[in-house]
């Protein structure tokens, strides 16, 4: 008897209008479920150079191994494909919450691989064992609102759960995303579009069968006293990214005010998160199977109804807008067209900047001053985009593709990484988070970012608490775990390569079981980590017992550490077979260049002889090639993935064998 899994992966094959199933079992052995079994399917399903918006680019929904098994915060759904974003194009993946993972379970599936282009707008109903391809032609155009409600009341039941695009997606705006409950991530929406695939709309009855019921129902106690002790100390807002000013100028020094232009700002206070949601907010709703409720819904007079993700208290400081209502008005119109509103803003935010200096006017914009905080700026701007209007035509094909044509200047300013924006923190004072970022496949590496920085800690921040024993023995653990005290010392290179291999192994594991990044600290083990800045453990021995309660199997902690490498590796060899080597392992060029110009860490910038020496040591950690930055041969062999290595031969990508 099979337990945990739901036993099936579900191919879809839009241009034929065919369905096909196989066993997850041919996959799980090696690769559990998530993100192991999406990356591994990517890599065997595609080929190279095919684009994000070719029909045959495959896009692969997977639920984590754990989703559906009634434990506390196993939730997550894992999208992965090639990334329209990034330019040029690579692996591409999102993870997100909700409800849509479990339901796909309960419908008797674990992944669902979908290919080819529909002749006409459509969308994807499940229902258990019958799959149906339906006329979209009702809702292409509508918003993702809009579709929601619609698809509801055309199925009559609400409960089905959807993924969605909206017209963003539609016009294969590389910036669109595919919702979820008003929630999304990482811009994949477009290929979606580009298959004609409106939506994927799934129902479940079915139930997963777990080997201990009694365990499950202890180990959520266990979790569930300690996320009351998380709320005790005040971190509940994190929960909902309300207290984002909080978490990057007050706790650390990784905060930065306008296109990454400083830390001071006497308006700071204005972009609080958390007064803003007690002020609106009419329930706060939680993701399947948790109890956190980390999703704030609002109601805003003169605005309307809906919920504010973590990002949008993240980017109003980055355009210096103080006006939140602003700030959530843009979010719902983000949501509804189906936008990434992280790189949209910062590009907005880099706009700003660059008509601030007088390197661009109003009619680059189409009339538009591009004036820090001006409201119609950002709304036009989003309108623009979602429709390809004007500029936003250009902009839709991402910032990059906008930088190319306003010149060498606009350019030479722009932070990215493949066409990927920067993210919302500072990294001048952060090596570590500059080196997740610069190694991470998919261009982006926000959640190794956020967990290497609890491996760090900010000493001053510590100090004005009175922490000074915790201070003591944190420097005592790093000298012990990293060989190094300076380790836990964010602008410090010694140990972070270590400590990178360790946090991406941890994240990774995290995908691999659904469980969420953001209610992680209800581990007893990780709460003690979140809460005092300890190194997170890879595995704990409450991970160990929820896989043996779910799947009846006892597994060692190097094995999910070794499913974590070798996911890791995949992923990285279809970077490989693009083409990727070291070169495309940056940082972002201005912070070796400019220092950070004022705050606690003025001065400080990134230092490239040391940042290469540091990318050097993670290599060599991982059993990767230091010239070309990529895997080798024994490296593939030996996570028993020769079949890779072998692909990847074929293409005369893998590393050449250095002479003895």
């Amino acid at each position: 008897m099979v337990y945990g899994w739901a036993g099936t992966i579900l191919r879809i094959d839009l241009s034929r209008g065919k369905v096909s199933k196989t066993p997850s079992s041919e996959y799980t052995r090696l690769f559990i479920g998530g993100r192991g079994i999406n990356s591994k399917l990517m890599f065997d399903e595609s080929k190279p150079g095919v684009s994000a918006f070719d029909p045959e680019n495959p896009i692969i929904l997977g639920a984590g191994a754990l989703v559906g098994t009634g434990i506390t915060s196993a939730v997550t759904l894992q999208i992965t494909s090639r990334s329209p974003e990034q330019h040029p194009e690579g692996f591409g993946e999102l993870n997100i919450g909700g409800h849509w993972a479990t339901e796909l379970k309960f419908a008797g599936y674990d992944h669902i691989v979908i290919k080819g282009r529909a002749e006409k707008p459509t969308y994807i109903y499940i229902e258990n064992d019958d799959v149906q391809f339906k006329d979209a032609a009702g809702i292409w155009g509508k918003g993702t609102f809009d579709t929601e409600r619609i698809i509801r009341e055309d199925l009559d039941d609400r409960r089905v759960q959807i993924l969605a695009i909206g017209p963003a997606g539609e016009k294969l705006v590389r910036l669109a995303t595919i919702e979820h409950e008003r929630r999304s991530g990482t811009a994949l929406g477009g290929v979606f579009g580009a298959k004609n695939l409106k939506a994927v709309v799934v129902r479940g009855t079915k139930g997963i069968r777990v080997y201990d019921p009694e365990a499950i129902l202890k180990i959520n106690e266990e979790r569930l006293e300690t996320i009351k002790k998380l709320l005790e100390e005040g971190e509940g807002e994190s929960s909902i990214g309300a207290d984002c000013n909080k978490y990057c100028f007050e706790k650390r020094d990784v905060g930065t005010v306008g296109y990454f232009e400083g830390f001071e700002w006497p308006e700071l206070d204005k972009t609080n998160g958390a007064p803003y949601v007690e002020k609106h907010v009419v329930k706060r709703i939680g993701c399947y199977s948790c109890p956190i409720a980390d999703v704030a819904v609002l109601n805003v007079p003169g605005v309307g109804i809906s919920v504010m993700r973590c990002y949008p208290f993240f980017w109003p400081r980055l355009v210096r807008l103080t006006d939140m209502d602003v700030a959530f008005k843009a979010t719902m119109l983000c949501s509804d067209y189906g936008l990434d509103n992280r790189n949209l803003l910062t590009a907005i935010s880099w706009l700003m900047s660059l008509y601030d200096k007088g390197i661009i006017t109003a009619k680059d914009t189409d009339g538009i001053p591009m004036e820090w905080g001006r409201a119609d700026a950002i709304i036009r701007t989003i309108h623009k985009v979602a429709n390809r209007e004007g500029f936003g035509d250009i902009l839709a094909d991402g910032a990059l593709n906008l930088a190319k044509k306003l010149g060498p200047k606009a350019r030479a300013h722009l932070l990215h990484r493949r066409g990927m924006m920067i993210g919302s923190e500072e990294y001048r004072c952060d090596v570590g988070g500059a080196l997740a970022a610069a190694v991470d496949p998919t261009a982006s590496a926000d959640h190794t970012v956020r967990e290497i920085g609890f491996g760090v800690f900010w000493e001053r921040h510590l100090k004005k608490l009175g922490k000074e024993k915790e201070i003591e023995e944190a420097y005592k653990r790093s000298k012990e775990i990293y060989g190094t005290e300076k380790a836990i010392i964010p602008w410090e290179y010694e140990g972070k390569a270590q400590m990178e291999v360790a946090e991406e192994k941890f994240s990774i594991i995290m995908d691999l079981l659904g469980l969420c990044y953001f209610a992680h600290a209800c581990d007893p083990l990780l709460f003690q980590s979140y809460m005092v800045g300890k190194p997170i453990p890879e595995v704990t021995p409450m991970t160990l017992a929820c896989f043996k309660a779910t799947f009846g199997l006892d597994v060692t902690e190097k094995f999910l550490l070794t499913t974590a490498e070798r996911t890791w590796n995949v992923e990285k060899a279809y970077n490989m077979r693009e083409g990727f080597t070291r070169k495309d392992d940056t940082a972002y060029e201005r912070y070796f260049k400019e220092p950070i110009p004022d705050g606690p860490r003025k001065g400080m910038k990134l230092d490239k002889a040391k940042f290469e020496k540091m990318k050097d040591e993670y290599y060599k950690l991982r059993g990767w090639d230091i010239e070309t930055g990529n895997p080798t041969r024994e490296t593939f062999v030996k996570l028993g993935i020769k079949d890779v290595a072998d692909s990847l031969d074929k293409l005369g990508r893998l590393p050449k064998k250095k002479k003895p």
